[in-house]
């Protein structure tokens, strides 16, 4: 019992307690509704940081605005479908954490560590199937995305005429310096299906330097960038998980010294702990992400140091910035409404003799 005679609730619902039969399709369907609303914001994240400096778009809002004028409102939802198929990565994803941090109980009872361990373990099974997935839907959401210039709509989408604003010299070097990504024919534009197999087709077919060569199948493609990305998931889960966890208990504590101040129920206490796990995790990670982007688009094979040289020589102090207003809006709200869904289908999915155990 507590002081104030109610009866002890945990606070932590761990994978024993769950219905996996009710877990998993309520997870997959909260996932992809959360998915569905965030994902222009996911399409814009990918084009900042693409882009050279500011030669496209000015930031967030300015490139959300510039997309629908020129491009259309659907096409903020270009690689939509393939982009879902990360549901099946997510939801590996998701069930290895729990699972992980449960047994993780054999080696340690600090929550920090365990949910660490539970988010790095996770993220290296995920990223066997995420990596791909991720590839071709960032082909897709580039589609469309010019170089500098006055952008024009026509019948057909969006065309490019150089600025005439702009000295011969400077549009040569701008020019020089954009990223060499998978070109696909105006033709097909049009027909996502058709994008899809080319991009995949391009990937799959490793170009030789001898014309004479025929090109030879490698799944290389698939998995450009796959170290750095794994790398990437892996750390960012490894800060994310203790820093919920942390700003959970740190609330908690504010709550036991002002109980008639700060009545909250749980879950919001999680709402609030989730945006602000995710506002530590992008902001350390940042630069990193905008490589592993550079490196997934890009034609040309390079190394991890180079592309981070360029990205210093390009952005300087702002590689820290890139991209970050449109990864944070989507990282912070994906994490408000993925942490409601997440600990509300927990709780909907315990097992019915934990039922009353669990604080709401």
């Amino acid at each position: 019992m507590s002081e104030s005679g109610e009866p002890s609730l945990t606070h932590d619902i761990d994978w024993p307690m769950l219905d996996k039969k009710r877990y998993v399709p309520l997870n997959l369907l909260s996932t992809f509704i959360v998915r569905s609303f965030l994902y222009p914001f996911t399409l814009v994240r990918t084009r900042l940081q693409v882009q050279i400096q500011s030669t496209i778009y000015k930031g967030t809002w300015h490139a959300l605005h510039t997309t629908v004028r020129y491009e259309g409102f659907r096409s903020l939802y270009k690689g939509f479908l393939v982009y879902n198929c990360q549901l099946i990565p997510g939801l590996i994803y998701i069930t290895t954490f729990e699972a992980t941090r449960a047994r993780a109980n054999i080696f340690t009872t600090n929550e920090y560590i365990r949910a660490a361990i539970g988010g790095t373990i996770a993220s290296l099974f995920s990223q066997v199937l995420a990596c791909p997935i991720d590839i071709v839907s960032q082909h897709m959401q580039l589609v469309g995305l010019t170089s500098p210039g006055r952008k024009t709509r026509t019948k057909h989408g969006i065309s490019s005429v150089s600025d005439t604003t702009l000295s011969q010299s400077s549009v040569n070097r701008r020019q020089q310096r954009q990223i060499q990504r998978i070109h696909v024919p105006k033709e097909i534009r049009a027909n996502n299906y058709l994008i899809f197999k080319h991009i995949c087709r391009t990937l799959l077919y490793n170009q030789t330097t001898d014309q004479d060569t025929k090109p030879r199948i490698s799944f290389k493609g698939f998995y450009r960038g796959y170290t750095i990305s794994t790398f990437l998931f892996s750390l960012t889960s490894a800060i994310w998980w203790p820093s919920y966890y942390f700003y959970q208990r740190q609330m908690l504590k504010i709550e036991k010294i002002f109980p008639s101040v700060f009545p909250l129920p749980l879950l919001a206490i999680q709402c609030i702990a989730g945006p602000l796990s995710s506002l530590t995790s992008t902001m350390l990670t940042n630069p990193l992400d905008v490589c592993r982007t550079r490196i997934q688009v890009e034609q040309e094979r390079r190394r991890v140091m180079q592309i981070l040289y360029e990205l210093w020589q390009e952005e300087r102090f702002g590689v820290f910035t890139k991209g970050l207003t449109a990864r944070l809006s989507h990282s912070c709200i994906y994490s408000l409404f993925i942490i409601f869904g997440y600990e509300t289908v927990k709780r909907v999915s315990l097992k019915e003799e934990y039922r009353g155990q669990v604080r709401w």
